[in-house]
């Protein structure tokens, strides 16, 4: 049975660059702090300052309409305020308006040069918009100005992960990881990385130094039992994919997972009942109801066998992965003829 890829890019893409306020996300916080390190007798007005804080607040309450007036505030207060530019700019992407928040990030950059975090977040913005070549050099831009910005490091990691770049990939995460140890989802990509390279045993153990930094990291344990699986590990594999279910009920990809092990271990019922509650998740995944649809055929339910295989097939045509459209095809038929 084909399994569901590892190489999930667009997911992956998805899950490190959607949240401006982590970690490794833009973090106003941070800007704040630079700006009392470092601005403080550049900004004379007090009220542009107060503003900024305001507005820093508010953006981590969650209140985006509130940050966005008081960073509005403060720059009409200080034009020159390079840092309430990129804090306006993170607030902007994060309300679903990109290419407002690029302008304000170009803006930063146009009165302070030097500062990393403008490339920095630019680049986020631009990677969301899946332009990864503009992304990449905003990265590179940010590290040659500060060398030890783990943030950026991971994020280009990210880029070229998407670019099948694989070897320049786990450079950059390894320098993520050098820099700042203790984040858990590095370690994670950087078996993904490592994964795609055939490096399986290497895999495995960036995946459990993921989980000894962050024990419920439910991604880890997918991935995790994604490689064990890879390795003829089964019960293994169904172990990991169980705790990412368990630490994120919602974690369709793991059903897929838990289901393919279950099929091959010779428990087609509970591979069904699997990859049917991975749909209920995520309906538009093409290889589940491609597994779903090849179980169905083993158990002798042709019709079942077939609507599911269709949606498959219709899913890849949209993809326009042509290759599985030919394969799914030949199954359909393959089905008729044993069902005539």
């Amino acid at each position: 049975m084909l399994k569901n890829k590892n190489l999930l890019v667009a997911a992956i893409i998805c899950l490190c660059l959607s949240n401006g306020n982590t970690a490794f996300g833009q973090n106003v916080g941070v800007i704040l702090a630079k700006i009392q390190n470092t601005q403080s007798a550049v900004i004379r007005d007090k009220n542009a300052v107060a503003n900024f804080e305001q507005g820093s607040n508010l953006y981590k309450q969650g209140d985006l309409k509130g940050a966005e007036a008081a960073f509005r505030k403060a720059i009409e207060l200080e034009p020159n305020f390079a840092q309430a530019y990129i804090a306006l700019g993170n607030t902007l992407d994060d309300r679903g308006k990109p290419q407002e928040a690029i302008a304000q990030y170009n803006k930063a950059i146009s009165l302070d040069p030097q500062d990393s975090r403008a490339y920095f977040n630019l680049g986020l913005t631009l990677a969301r918009l899946n332009q990864l070549e503009p992304a990449i050099a905003q990265y590179q831009k940010a590290i040659s100005l500060e060398p030890k910005y783990a943030e950026a490091h991971y994020n280009l990691g990210n880029a070229l992960y998407a670019q099948g770049k694989l070897k320049e990939a786990v450079t950059e995460y390894t320098a993520a990881i050098r820099l700042k140890p203790d984040y858990a989802p590095t370690y994670t990509r950087l078996g993904n990385a490592l994964y795609d390279r055939g490096e399986l045993a290497e895999a495995v153990t960036q995946y459990k130094k993921s989980i000894s930094f962050d024990p419920k990291y439910a991604d880890a344990y997918y991935y995790l039992g994604n490689a064990l699986y890879a390795q003829g590990k089964p019960a293994e594999a169904i172990a990991n994919y169980t705790e990412a279910i368990r630490f994120d009920p919602k974690h369709a990809q793991a059903y897929t997972g838990l289901g393919n092990a279950m099929d091959d271990r010779g428990k087609p019922q509970e591979a069904i009942a699997h990859y049917k509650k991975a749909i209920s998740l995520v309906p538009n995944d093409a290889f589940t109801y491609y597994n779903l649809g090849i179980t169905l055929g083993r158990q002798q339910q042709p019709k079942e066998a077939i609507v599911n295989l269709k949606k498959a097939r219709e899913l890849f045509q949209a993809e326009k992965n042509k290759e599985m459209v030919e394969q799914v095809d030949r199954l359909i038929q393959k089905i008729n003829t044993q069902a005539n």
